[in-house]
């Protein structure tokens, strides 16, 4: 049985691993170090679906699938900027409409993409554990953020989670997605992004977690 991680951005995957160069094969770049492969996907729910999908249909030996980047928090989360989390809980929040200032997931007007319009990861131990909101609109205004945060009840954001977990299920493969707060939700004049730090820290999650140096 085989692990692999993927990963959203080659900006991501230099940070991570900067001294590991990739190949690519139409479809995704990617690396190996050791035994484990690592997969760059691209940004957003499209891209991560096609690269993991095209994965584990080639690979039918995974047991293990982790989706390791950054993402923003929402204020009222709790989290600073450079927590590393262990989602739980990934919703598809924008997959909806927004009807008098209210918004409605798929799921609430009877077209659900899946249970509850979420996706369920296995989490890591040592970690703080957090629900995570899908989204293609990226909150970049405090009334945005507000929407999806009240919705939910997540604590964080990403452009992947959700998705990536779902293919996971189809395929029956254990999922698990890490993140790094890199900046905050909202006005982008306050995100208060400190790239490095996030970096740093997810890094030494990751060399903890699976022996990657």
């Amino acid at each position: 049985m085989s692990k692999v991680i993927f990963i959203p951005t080659k900006k991501e995957y230099e940070k991570l691993f900067p001294n590991l160069s990739l190949e690519y094969n139409n479809f995704y770049y990617y690396a190996k170090y050791n035994d484990i492969t690592i997969v760059v996907t691209g940004i957003g729910k499209v891209n991560v679906s096609i690269s993991a999908t095209h994965y584990f249909c080639n690979h039918h030996d995974v047991e293990e699938a982790y989706l390791i980047g950054i993402a923003g928090a929402y204020r009222e989360s709790g989290l600073n900027v450079g927590d590393v989390v262990t989602v739980e809980n990934d919703f598809f929040v924008d997959e909806g409409l927004i009807e008098d200032n209210y918004l409605k997931m798929l799921n609430e007007i009877g077209f659900a993409i899946c249970e509850d319009n979420k996706t369920v990861f296995k989490t890591v131990d040592g970690l703080k554990h957090v629900d995570a909101n899908t989204v293609s609109l990226l909150s970049s205004t405090d009334q945005l953020a507000k929407l999806y945060k009240n919705k939910t009840g997540a604590s964080i954001e990403s452009m992947e989670g959700a998705a990536f977990g779902l293919v996971c299920a189809k395929y029956n493969i254990n999922s698990y997605q890490i993140r790094s707060i890199s900046n905050y939700c909202g006005n982008r004049k306050h995100q208060e992004w400190n790239i490095k730090l996030a970096f740093k820290n997810l890094k030494n999650t990751l060399c903890s977690l699976l022996s990657v140096k």
